[in-house]
């Protein structure tokens, strides 16, 4: 059994998995399918819902035609039942890996992955895909990568032109990409919309919060994994920020992927959002009226909130083939495919030119929203994400909710925050 560099938490709650079965009667084991199947070398896959392309998977056949892919969507807690898997040396050929502090948890854990980098054909391919998106899967020093690139998060600014225009400011992308450039504009901004219409211009505090956060260099920990969150000033910023619009008034306090948020936002209840590209389906399924909305860039720079990768763990059988497939279903093409489907914003650059991806949006009055998203994608610079990030992150937008909505002491509740955040880490770091 190989050992897993993970917290003390995370093998507690993978060894229960195990024991359980969580993962295999879901599944079918991951070693014992990846042997052949008649002529046929069967090579299984791990996702979730709406992660990776239907279309594309069931492609794979034809690009592949001695392989047979068993692509399993995975429900529940995708990363536990990952983690058990790989506890007990049966996880999948191939696996997605989502969000950035697990992504870094499994670089962590790099010794669980094969180094793609073996391949020439993934060093080859290196150069397709964003830089910094790529860097997120490799190993501080570069020499060991464990996920191909499959989507990311570009930040932009959404917009309601129906309310900017009564308030007196400018509706068009260009003219709020040029007013809005800093933090100070869009709080000046916020301000004008309250006294002119009474209407918050942000949505919730930790919107704010998790905006001014990621369009920092650094966040809650150094890359030689020392916690600077009580002192990192990028974390303070934001959460002075986050503490102004509640205290000044500006902020609706509802929560993103929720009835109330979409219901507010549907009924001109919140004038504006930093969002990624995934919240573009989010705003249609929530506000049917066209025009209404439009997207600039987002005050402060751009920044990324999320995406995803494929890696290929080291209980497969076939590791270059299995390299192979995850690097053809992420090729630019695919992911350029995938866009218009999925939403899933493609870590191919070249993908930003193609007329698949710049169309005039009807929801969005007729723009083309990859402008601003191309141009947030290409211009992103990332910190050092831990794998103990989202633990700190929920501490702190805890503490965040109860300065929002039981007028909590910001001071007490900071102070509170990086107490509770030393604690739990304490524990899971013993």
């Amino acid at each position: 059994m190989r050992r897993l560099h993970l917290s003390l938490k995370q093998l507690r709650l993978a060894f229960i998995a195990s024991m359980l079965g969580l993962s295999f009667a879901v599944t079918g084991c991951g070693q014992s399918s990846s042997t052949s199947s008649g002529k046929k070398t069967v090579i299984t896959l791990w996702y979730w819902s709406d992660s990776l392309s239907p279309q594309e998977l069931n492609a794979v056949s034809k690009q592949f035609p001695n392989v047979e892919l068993k692509a399993e969507e995975i429900g529940g807690n995708f990363e536990e039942k990952l983690i058990s898997a790989m506890y007990a040396d049966d996880a999948p050929d191939i696996t997605a890996i989502n969000s950035d502090n697990f992504v870094a948890t499994m670089v962590q854990d790099h010794d669980q992955f094969v180094n793609l980098l073996q391949y020439p054909e993934v060093r080859a391919a290196e150069k397709l895909y964003l830089p910094w998106k790529w860097n997120l899967a490799s190993t501080p020093d570069h020499k060991y990568q464990v996920g191909i690139p499959i989507d990311t998060g570009p930040t932009v600014l959404y917009y309601n032109t129906k309310l900017f225009k009564e308030a007196g400011l400018p509706t068009s992308p260009a003219q709020v990409s040029a007013k809005l450039k800093t933090w100070s504009d869009y709080l000046a901004a916020a301000k004008q919309m309250k006294e002119k219409i009474n209407v918050p211009m942000f949505d919730n505090v930790y919107t704010v919060y998790e905006a001014a956060l990621d369009q920092g260099n650094q966040y809650y920990f150094n890359s030689m994994m020392k916690p600077i969150y009580a002192t990192n000033p990028v974390v303070k910023n934001a959460w002075n920020l986050a503490v102004e619009i509640h205290q000044d008034g500006l902020v609706e306090n509802v929560s993103q992927w929720t009835t109330a948020w979409s219901a507010a936002a549907a009924h001109d209840g919140f004038a504006s959002f930093i969002g990624a590209s995934w919240m573009v389906p989010q705003l249609e399924q929530s506000d049917t009226r066209q025009g209404v909305w439009k997207i600039a860039a987002a005050p402060g720079g751009p920044s990324d909130q999320g995406g995803s990768f494929l890696g290929v763990t080291k209980d497969s059988k076939h590791p270059e083939l299995a390299a192979q497939i995850a690097l053809w279903l992420m090729n630019p093409k695919n992911q350029t495919e995938t866009y218009p489907s999925l939403g899933l914003y493609p870590s191919t650059p070249s993908s930003y030119k193609s007329p698949i991806m710049n169309q005039p949006s009807a929801y969005f009055g007729g723009e083309d929203i990859n402008t601003y998203l191309s141009a947030s994608a290409k211009d992103i610079k990332v910190g050092f994400d831990s794998p103990y990030d989202s633990t700190v992150d929920t501490i702190f937008s805890q503490a965040l909710s109860l300065v929002a909505l039981s007028n909590e002491n910001p001071k007490s509740a900071w102070n509170n925050a990086v107490h509770q955040a030393n604690q739990q880490l304490a524990r899971e770091l013993a």
